[in-house]
Protein backbone atom coordinates (compact mmCIF):
# COMPACT_ATOMS: atom_id res chain seq x y z
CA UNK A 1 0.00 0.00 0.00
CA UNK A 2 1.45 3.34 -1.02
CA UNK A 3 2.45 5.71 1.75
CA UNK A 4 0.68 9.03 2.12
CA UNK A 5 2.94 12.08 1.84
CA UNK A 6 2.26 15.72 2.64
CA UNK A 7 2.68 18.37 -0.05
CA UNK A 8 1.58 21.86 0.89
CA UNK A 9 -2.08 21.56 1.84
CA UNK A 10 -2.57 18.30 -0.08
CA UNK A 11 -2.14 14.62 0.58
CA UNK A 12 -0.37 12.71 -2.17
CA UNK A 13 0.66 9.08 -2.51
CA UNK A 14 4.04 7.77 -3.58
CA UNK A 15 2.91 7.84 -7.21
CA UNK A 16 2.27 11.58 -6.91
CA UNK A 17 -1.52 11.36 -7.10
CA UNK A 18 -3.58 13.64 -4.87
CA UNK A 19 -5.57 11.66 -2.30
CA UNK A 20 -8.91 12.41 -0.62
CA UNK A 21 -9.39 10.45 2.61
CA UNK A 22 -12.93 9.49 3.57
CA UNK A 23 -14.02 7.27 6.43
CA UNK A 24 -15.13 6.95 10.03
CA UNK A 25 -13.97 7.00 13.61
CA UNK A 26 -13.75 3.69 15.48
CA UNK A 27 -13.78 4.39 19.21
CA UNK A 28 -14.50 1.46 21.50
CA UNK A 29 -14.42 3.25 24.83
CA UNK A 30 -15.34 0.22 26.94
CA UNK A 31 -12.31 -1.02 28.89
CA UNK A 32 -14.22 -4.18 29.79
CA UNK A 33 -14.16 -5.07 26.08
CA UNK A 34 -10.44 -4.41 25.90
CA UNK A 35 -11.27 -1.38 23.71
CA UNK A 36 -12.19 -3.63 20.76
CA UNK A 37 -15.69 -4.21 19.48
CA UNK A 38 -16.53 -7.93 19.38
CA UNK A 39 -15.95 -9.38 15.91
CA UNK A 40 -14.79 -5.99 14.67
CA UNK A 41 -13.02 -7.65 11.74
CA UNK A 42 -16.44 -8.40 10.29
CA UNK A 43 -17.01 -4.67 9.72
CA UNK A 44 -14.33 -4.36 7.03
CA UNK A 45 -16.48 -5.57 4.12
CA UNK A 46 -18.94 -2.83 5.13
CA UNK A 47 -16.15 -0.24 5.12
CA UNK A 48 -15.17 -1.39 1.64
CA UNK A 49 -18.76 -1.24 0.41
CA UNK A 50 -19.06 2.32 1.72
CA UNK A 51 -15.94 3.38 -0.15
CA UNK A 52 -14.01 4.24 3.01
CA UNK A 53 -10.25 4.57 2.76
CA UNK A 54 -9.66 5.98 6.26
CA UNK A 55 -10.24 4.94 9.86
CA UNK A 56 -9.45 7.24 12.74
CA UNK A 57 -8.84 4.42 15.17
CA UNK A 58 -9.02 5.18 18.87
CA UNK A 59 -6.37 3.81 21.21
CA UNK A 60 -6.48 4.42 24.94
CA UNK A 61 -3.87 5.27 27.58
CA UNK A 62 -5.29 2.76 30.04
CA UNK A 63 -5.01 0.10 27.34
CA UNK A 64 -1.43 0.90 26.40
CA UNK A 65 0.03 1.61 29.86
CA UNK A 66 -2.10 -0.07 32.55
CA UNK A 67 0.63 0.44 35.16
CA UNK A 68 3.36 3.11 35.30
CA UNK A 69 6.00 2.27 32.72
CA UNK A 70 4.42 -1.12 31.94
CA UNK A 71 3.13 -1.48 28.38
CA UNK A 72 0.52 -4.01 27.38
CA UNK A 73 2.16 -5.61 24.36
CA UNK A 74 -0.87 -7.82 23.77
CA UNK A 75 -3.05 -4.72 23.43
CA UNK A 76 -0.61 -3.06 21.03
CA UNK A 77 -0.35 -6.31 19.09
CA UNK A 78 -4.11 -6.50 18.74
CA UNK A 79 -4.21 -2.92 17.44
CA UNK A 80 -1.50 -3.82 14.95
CA UNK A 81 -3.57 -6.75 13.70
CA UNK A 82 -6.41 -4.31 12.99
CA UNK A 83 -4.00 -1.95 11.21
CA UNK A 84 -2.71 -4.79 9.04
CA UNK A 85 -6.26 -5.90 8.23
CA UNK A 86 -7.10 -2.34 7.22
CA UNK A 87 -4.14 -2.40 4.85
CA UNK A 88 -5.55 -5.52 3.21
CA UNK A 89 -8.72 -3.52 2.50
CA UNK A 90 -6.86 -0.46 1.19
CA UNK A 91 -7.67 1.62 4.28
CA UNK A 92 -5.38 4.18 5.88
CA UNK A 93 -5.22 4.70 9.66
CA UNK A 94 -4.86 7.63 12.02
CA UNK A 95 -3.98 6.38 15.50
CA UNK A 96 -5.86 8.65 17.88
CA UNK A 97 -5.05 8.58 21.61
CA UNK A 98 -8.61 9.09 22.67
CA UNK A 99 -9.99 10.60 25.85
CA UNK A 100 -13.36 11.86 27.00
CA UNK A 101 -13.49 13.46 30.47
CA UNK A 102 -9.76 12.75 30.74
CA UNK A 103 -9.81 9.30 32.36
CA UNK A 104 -11.32 5.86 32.00
CA UNK A 105 -12.84 6.14 35.49
CA UNK A 106 -15.09 8.90 34.11
CA UNK A 107 -15.51 7.78 30.49
CA UNK A 108 -12.22 6.90 28.79
CA UNK A 109 -8.58 7.92 28.68
CA UNK A 110 -6.01 7.89 31.45
CA UNK A 111 -5.59 4.84 33.69
CA UNK A 112 -6.41 5.25 37.37
CA UNK A 113 -2.75 5.66 38.35
CA UNK A 114 -2.45 8.67 36.02
CA UNK A 115 -5.71 10.32 37.08
CA UNK A 116 -4.44 12.50 39.92
CA UNK A 117 -7.79 13.97 40.94
CA UNK A 118 -6.77 14.09 44.62
CA UNK A 119 -10.08 12.59 45.67
CA UNK A 120 -12.06 15.67 44.72
CA UNK A 121 -15.78 15.27 43.97
CA UNK A 122 -17.17 14.27 40.60
CA UNK A 123 -20.87 14.85 39.76
CA UNK A 124 -22.73 11.62 39.14
CA UNK A 125 -25.32 13.04 36.77
CA UNK A 126 -24.67 15.96 34.43
CA UNK A 127 -27.35 17.22 32.05
CA UNK A 128 -24.89 16.54 29.22
CA UNK A 129 -21.82 14.36 29.66
CA UNK A 130 -19.43 17.12 28.57
CA UNK A 131 -20.74 19.48 31.25
CA UNK A 132 -18.53 17.53 33.64
CA UNK A 133 -15.53 19.34 32.18
CA UNK A 134 -16.80 22.43 34.00
CA UNK A 135 -18.65 20.82 36.90
CA UNK A 136 -16.24 18.12 38.05
CA UNK A 137 -13.60 19.26 40.51
CA UNK A 138 -11.96 15.86 40.05
CA UNK A 139 -11.55 16.13 36.27
CA UNK A 140 -10.33 19.72 36.46
CA UNK A 141 -7.68 18.80 39.05
CA UNK A 142 -6.61 15.68 37.13
CA UNK A 143 -6.11 17.75 33.96
CA UNK A 144 -4.23 20.46 35.83
CA UNK A 145 -1.89 17.86 37.31
CA UNK A 146 -1.30 16.35 33.89
CA UNK A 147 -0.28 19.67 32.30
CA UNK A 148 1.91 20.43 35.34
CA UNK A 149 3.75 17.11 34.83
CA UNK A 150 2.89 16.12 38.38
CA UNK A 151 4.63 12.90 39.45
CA UNK A 152 2.84 9.59 39.44
CA UNK A 153 3.36 7.12 42.30
CA UNK A 154 6.71 6.05 40.80
CA UNK A 155 8.01 9.62 40.94
CA UNK A 156 7.98 10.08 37.14
CA UNK A 157 6.00 13.01 35.78
CA UNK A 158 2.76 12.31 33.91
CA UNK A 159 3.93 14.10 30.78
CA UNK A 160 7.17 12.12 30.93
CA UNK A 161 5.16 8.90 31.11
CA UNK A 162 2.99 10.05 28.23
CA UNK A 163 6.00 10.89 26.05
CA UNK A 164 7.64 7.53 26.71
CA UNK A 165 4.37 5.78 25.92
CA UNK A 166 4.09 7.57 22.59
CA UNK A 167 7.64 6.64 21.71
CA UNK A 168 6.72 3.00 22.31
CA UNK A 169 3.56 3.32 20.19
CA UNK A 170 5.42 5.02 17.34
CA UNK A 171 8.08 2.31 17.41
CA UNK A 172 5.42 -0.40 17.23
CA UNK A 173 3.72 1.11 14.15
CA UNK A 174 6.72 2.64 12.39
CA UNK A 175 6.69 -0.15 9.78
CA UNK A 176 2.97 0.18 8.98
CA UNK A 177 2.77 1.97 5.63
CA UNK A 178 -0.95 2.65 5.98
CA UNK A 179 -0.61 4.53 9.29
CA UNK A 180 -0.60 8.12 8.08
CA UNK A 181 -0.25 9.89 11.42
CA UNK A 182 -0.19 9.82 15.20
CA UNK A 183 -2.69 11.98 17.10
CA UNK A 184 -1.21 12.56 20.58
CA UNK A 185 -4.50 13.35 22.31
CA UNK A 186 -8.12 13.73 21.33
CA UNK A 187 -9.60 17.14 22.21
CA UNK A 188 -7.17 18.20 24.98
CA UNK A 189 -8.91 19.74 28.00
CA UNK A 190 -7.20 22.69 29.65
CA UNK A 191 -8.36 22.18 33.24
CA UNK A 192 -9.25 25.15 35.45
CA UNK A 193 -8.75 27.63 32.59
CA UNK A 194 -12.02 26.44 31.05
CA UNK A 195 -14.23 27.22 34.03
CA UNK A 196 -12.63 30.63 34.45
CA UNK A 197 -13.10 31.46 30.76
CA UNK A 198 -16.75 30.39 30.67
CA UNK A 199 -17.50 32.29 33.87
CA UNK A 200 -15.94 35.46 32.49
CA UNK A 201 -17.83 35.13 29.19
CA UNK A 202 -21.17 34.52 30.94
CA UNK A 203 -20.67 37.63 33.04
CA UNK A 204 -20.03 39.72 29.93
CA UNK A 205 -23.09 38.34 28.13
CA UNK A 206 -25.36 38.92 31.15
CA UNK A 207 -24.32 42.56 31.17
CA UNK A 208 -26.09 42.79 27.79
CA UNK A 209 -28.90 40.31 28.46
CA UNK A 210 -29.65 39.48 32.11
CA UNK A 211 -31.60 36.37 31.00
CA UNK A 212 -28.64 34.88 29.13
CA UNK A 213 -28.10 31.29 30.30
CA UNK A 214 -25.95 28.77 28.42
CA UNK A 215 -27.42 26.07 30.67
CA UNK A 216 -30.63 26.60 28.69
CA UNK A 217 -29.20 26.53 25.14
CA UNK A 218 -32.66 26.53 23.59
CA UNK A 219 -33.03 30.15 24.78
CA UNK A 220 -29.69 31.28 23.29
CA UNK A 221 -29.72 32.64 19.76
CA UNK A 222 -27.02 31.57 17.29
CA UNK A 223 -25.68 35.12 17.37
CA UNK A 224 -25.44 35.10 21.17
CA UNK A 225 -23.79 31.72 21.13
CA UNK A 226 -21.21 32.94 18.62
CA UNK A 227 -20.45 36.04 20.69
CA UNK A 228 -20.19 34.01 23.89
CA UNK A 229 -17.81 31.53 22.30
CA UNK A 230 -15.73 34.36 20.82
CA UNK A 231 -15.13 35.72 24.33
CA UNK A 232 -14.28 32.25 25.61
CA UNK A 233 -12.02 31.60 22.64
CA UNK A 234 -9.86 34.57 23.43
CA UNK A 235 -8.96 32.95 26.76
CA UNK A 236 -8.22 29.60 25.10
CA UNK A 237 -5.86 30.91 22.43
CA UNK A 238 -3.13 31.40 25.00
CA UNK A 239 -3.49 27.79 26.21
CA UNK A 240 -3.13 26.55 22.63
CA UNK A 241 -0.12 28.73 21.88
CA UNK A 242 1.77 27.81 25.02
CA UNK A 243 0.74 24.70 26.95
CA UNK A 244 -0.73 22.75 24.04
CA UNK A 245 2.05 23.55 21.58
CA UNK A 246 4.65 22.68 24.22
CA UNK A 247 2.84 19.34 24.57
CA UNK A 248 2.85 18.73 20.82
CA UNK A 249 6.56 19.54 20.62
CA UNK A 250 7.26 17.13 23.47
CA UNK A 251 5.33 14.37 21.68
CA UNK A 252 7.07 15.26 18.42
CA UNK A 253 10.48 14.77 20.05
CA UNK A 254 9.46 11.39 21.47
CA UNK A 255 7.95 10.14 18.21
CA UNK A 256 10.81 11.42 16.03
CA UNK A 257 13.25 9.19 17.88
CA UNK A 258 11.68 6.19 16.17
CA UNK A 259 9.36 7.37 13.37
CA UNK A 260 8.98 10.10 10.77
CA UNK A 261 5.19 9.78 10.56
CA UNK A 262 3.27 13.07 10.85
CA UNK A 263 1.68 14.33 14.04
CA UNK A 264 -2.05 14.93 13.82
CA UNK A 265 -3.01 18.13 15.64
CA UNK A 266 -6.44 19.60 16.08
CA UNK A 267 -6.92 21.95 18.98
CA UNK A 268 -8.39 22.02 22.44
CA UNK A 269 -11.73 20.45 23.37
CA UNK A 270 -13.69 23.62 22.62
CA UNK A 271 -12.28 24.04 19.12
CA UNK A 272 -15.02 21.64 18.00
CA UNK A 273 -17.21 24.77 18.05
CA UNK A 274 -16.44 27.93 16.08
CA UNK A 275 -13.71 28.88 18.55
CA UNK A 276 -10.48 29.41 16.59
CA UNK A 277 -7.45 27.29 17.32
CA UNK A 278 -4.23 28.89 18.49
CA UNK A 279 -1.98 26.00 17.56
CA UNK A 280 0.93 26.64 15.23
CA UNK A 281 3.16 24.69 12.89
CA UNK A 282 5.72 22.27 14.24
CA UNK A 283 9.26 23.02 13.18
CA UNK A 284 9.59 20.09 10.78
CA UNK A 285 6.27 20.82 9.04
CA UNK A 286 5.41 17.12 9.19
CA UNK A 287 1.96 17.77 10.54
CA UNK A 288 -1.70 17.22 9.70
CA UNK A 289 -4.41 19.64 10.79
CA UNK A 290 -7.45 17.70 12.02
CA UNK A 291 -10.15 20.01 13.39
CA UNK A 292 -13.46 18.78 14.79
CA UNK A 293 -16.82 20.46 14.29
CA UNK A 294 -20.26 19.94 15.84
CA UNK A 295 -23.45 21.91 16.13
CA UNK A 296 -24.46 22.85 19.67
CA UNK A 297 -27.26 20.25 19.75
CA UNK A 298 -24.78 17.34 19.50
CA UNK A 299 -25.51 14.46 21.90
CA UNK A 300 -28.84 16.01 22.86
CA UNK A 301 -32.47 15.38 21.94
CA UNK A 302 -32.86 18.89 20.50
CA UNK A 303 -32.21 18.16 16.84
CA UNK A 304 -35.23 20.21 15.83
CA UNK A 305 -32.93 23.15 16.68
CA UNK A 306 -30.01 21.91 14.56
CA UNK A 307 -28.49 24.88 12.72
CA UNK A 308 -26.87 24.27 9.35
CA UNK A 309 -25.90 27.93 9.35
CA UNK A 310 -23.97 27.41 12.59
CA UNK A 311 -22.19 24.39 11.12
CA UNK A 312 -21.25 26.37 8.00
CA UNK A 313 -19.96 29.22 10.15
CA UNK A 314 -17.81 27.03 12.33
CA UNK A 315 -16.27 25.28 9.32
CA UNK A 316 -15.48 28.66 7.81
CA UNK A 317 -13.40 29.16 10.95
CA UNK A 318 -11.72 25.78 10.41
CA UNK A 319 -10.85 26.89 6.89
CA UNK A 320 -9.29 30.07 8.22
CA UNK A 321 -7.28 27.87 10.56
CA UNK A 322 -6.06 25.75 7.66
CA UNK A 323 -5.16 28.80 5.60
CA UNK A 324 -3.16 30.24 8.50
CA UNK A 325 -1.34 26.96 9.16
CA UNK A 326 -0.88 25.94 5.53
CA UNK A 327 -1.35 22.27 6.38
CA UNK A 328 -3.21 19.36 4.75
CA UNK A 329 -6.50 18.90 6.54
CA UNK A 330 -8.76 16.07 7.61
CA UNK A 331 -11.90 16.83 9.61
CA UNK A 332 -11.16 14.40 12.42
CA UNK A 333 -14.68 14.31 13.88
CA UNK A 334 -18.09 15.47 12.72
CA UNK A 335 -21.66 14.29 12.92
CA UNK A 336 -22.40 12.16 15.98
CA UNK A 337 -25.94 12.10 14.61
CA UNK A 338 -28.69 9.91 16.02
CA UNK A 339 -30.23 7.36 13.69
CA UNK A 340 -33.33 9.22 12.49
CA UNK A 341 -35.19 10.11 9.33
CA UNK A 342 -33.32 13.44 9.13
CA UNK A 343 -29.82 11.97 9.51
CA UNK A 344 -28.96 11.53 5.83
CA UNK A 345 -30.03 15.11 5.15
CA UNK A 346 -27.51 16.34 7.72
CA UNK A 347 -24.83 14.04 6.31
CA UNK A 348 -25.41 15.36 2.81
CA UNK A 349 -25.12 18.92 4.08
CA UNK A 350 -21.73 18.11 5.61
CA UNK A 351 -20.67 16.27 2.46
CA UNK A 352 -21.13 19.57 0.63
CA UNK A 353 -18.84 21.37 3.09
CA UNK A 354 -16.18 18.68 2.64
CA UNK A 355 -16.46 18.93 -1.14
CA UNK A 356 -16.21 22.71 -1.09
CA UNK A 357 -12.99 22.63 0.92
CA UNK A 358 -11.51 19.49 -0.70
CA UNK A 359 -11.09 18.03 2.81
CA UNK A 360 -10.85 14.46 3.93
CA UNK A 361 -12.84 13.44 6.98
CA UNK A 362 -13.76 10.76 9.48
CA UNK A 363 -17.42 10.67 10.51
CA UNK A 364 -17.94 10.20 14.24
CA UNK A 365 -18.57 7.43 14.63
CA UNK A 366 -18.91 3.81 13.54
CA UNK A 367 -20.98 1.64 15.87
CA UNK A 368 -21.80 -2.04 15.46
CA UNK A 369 -25.12 -2.31 13.66
CA UNK A 370 -24.47 0.65 11.37
CA UNK A 371 -24.03 -1.86 8.56
CA UNK A 372 -27.78 -2.44 8.38
CA UNK A 373 -28.95 1.10 9.24
CA UNK A 374 -30.22 2.97 6.16
CA UNK A 375 -30.16 6.27 8.06
CA UNK A 376 -26.41 6.50 7.46
CA UNK A 377 -26.43 5.57 3.77
CA UNK A 378 -25.32 9.05 2.64
CA UNK A 379 -21.89 8.38 4.14
CA UNK A 380 -21.45 6.31 0.99
CA UNK A 381 -20.70 8.91 -1.67
CA UNK A 382 -18.82 9.32 -4.91
CA UNK A 383 -15.47 11.05 -4.52
CA UNK A 384 -12.03 11.15 -6.18
CA UNK A 385 -9.86 8.85 -4.09
CA UNK A 386 -6.80 9.57 -6.25
CA UNK A 387 -6.32 12.36 -8.76
CA UNK A 388 -3.52 12.30 -11.34
CA UNK A 389 -2.93 16.01 -11.14
CA UNK A 390 -4.32 18.82 -9.02
CA UNK A 391 -7.93 18.55 -7.90
CA UNK A 392 -9.88 21.79 -8.30
CA UNK A 393 -13.48 20.84 -7.48
CA UNK A 394 -15.89 17.93 -7.28
CA UNK A 395 -19.51 17.28 -6.42
CA UNK A 396 -21.74 14.26 -6.05
CA UNK A 397 -25.50 14.56 -6.40
CA UNK A 398 -26.87 11.55 -4.59
CA UNK A 399 -30.45 11.92 -5.84
CA UNK A 400 -29.44 11.72 -9.50
CA UNK A 401 -26.31 9.55 -9.03
CA UNK A 402 -24.26 12.12 -10.90
CA UNK A 403 -20.61 12.94 -10.16
CA UNK A 404 -18.59 15.83 -11.55
CA UNK A 405 -15.00 16.85 -10.99
CA UNK A 406 -12.50 19.33 -12.38
CA UNK A 407 -8.75 18.90 -12.16
CA UNK A 408 -5.52 19.91 -13.82
CA UNK A 409 -4.46 16.65 -15.45
CA UNK A 410 -0.91 15.42 -15.68
CA UNK A 411 0.44 13.69 -18.77
CA UNK A 412 0.63 10.32 -17.05
CA UNK A 413 -1.11 8.61 -14.20
CA UNK A 414 -4.60 7.38 -13.43
CA UNK A 415 -7.41 9.12 -11.61
CA UNK A 416 -9.40 6.78 -9.38
CA UNK A 417 -13.00 7.67 -8.50
CA UNK A 418 -15.17 5.70 -6.10
CA UNK A 419 -18.79 5.47 -7.29
CA UNK A 420 -21.63 3.96 -5.22
CA UNK A 421 -23.40 3.01 -8.44
CA UNK A 422 -22.60 1.36 -11.76
CA UNK A 423 -22.27 4.17 -14.35
CA UNK A 424 -23.86 4.27 -17.77
CA UNK A 425 -22.13 7.53 -18.69
CA UNK A 426 -18.44 8.48 -18.29
CA UNK A 427 -17.13 11.58 -20.03
CA UNK A 428 -13.93 13.61 -19.89
CA UNK A 429 -13.23 16.88 -21.67
CA UNK A 430 -9.67 15.73 -22.42
CA UNK A 431 -8.78 12.76 -24.61
CA UNK A 432 -8.46 9.63 -22.53
CA UNK A 433 -9.96 6.31 -21.58
CA UNK A 434 -12.05 4.99 -18.71
CA UNK A 435 -12.18 1.55 -17.26
CA UNK A 436 -14.26 0.14 -14.41
CA UNK A 437 -13.05 -1.97 -11.51
CA UNK A 438 -15.61 -3.57 -9.19
CA UNK A 439 -15.49 -2.42 -5.56
CA UNK A 440 -18.46 -4.12 -3.87
CA UNK A 441 -22.03 -5.01 -4.75
CA UNK A 442 -23.49 -2.02 -6.59
CA UNK A 443 -20.31 0.10 -6.45
CA UNK A 444 -17.13 0.45 -8.47
CA UNK A 445 -14.03 2.45 -9.17
CA UNK A 446 -14.02 4.51 -12.36
CA UNK A 447 -10.42 4.83 -13.47
CA UNK A 448 -9.48 7.51 -15.95
CA UNK A 449 -6.22 7.82 -17.85
CA UNK A 450 -5.91 11.07 -19.79
CA UNK A 451 -3.69 11.39 -22.85
CA UNK A 452 -2.83 15.09 -22.54
CA UNK A 453 -2.20 17.66 -19.85
CA UNK A 454 -4.66 20.44 -19.15
CA UNK A 455 -7.88 21.20 -17.35
CA UNK A 456 -10.14 18.15 -17.32
CA UNK A 457 -13.86 18.14 -16.62
CA UNK A 458 -15.26 14.71 -15.75
CA UNK A 459 -18.91 13.64 -15.59
CA UNK A 460 -19.96 10.21 -14.40
CA UNK A 461 -23.61 9.28 -14.15
CA UNK A 462 -25.84 6.27 -13.63
CA UNK A 463 -28.12 7.58 -16.35
CA UNK A 464 -26.89 7.60 -19.97
CA UNK A 465 -28.51 10.88 -20.99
Amino acid sequence: MEKILLKGTRFINESGREVILHGVNVLCREAKLGHFYPKFEDAFPFFKKMGFNLLRFGIFWDGVEPQPGVYDEAYLGRVKEIVKLAEDYGIYIILDMHQDLFAQKYIDGAPDWACLDEGLPHPEHCTMWYNAYLESEAIIRAADNFWANAPAADGVGLLDHYSAMWERIAQTFADCSNVIGFEPMNEPFMGHIAREAFGFAAQKMMEKNPDFDMNRPETVSPEEQAEFMQIVGGRFLEFDRTTLMDFYRRMQAAIRRVSDKPLVTGGNIYCSTDIPTGIGRLDDGNQIYAPHGYDSVVDSDRYESFSKENVERLYEEKRRGQDRLGLPTIVGEWGAFPSADFTNNLIRHMNGILEKNLWGSAYCEYRPGMESDPNFSSLCRAYPQETAGTLEAYHYDEASCRFEMTFQAEATGETRIFCPFIPEKMECSLPGAFRIEPAADGSCFCILKTETVGRAVVVISRNPE
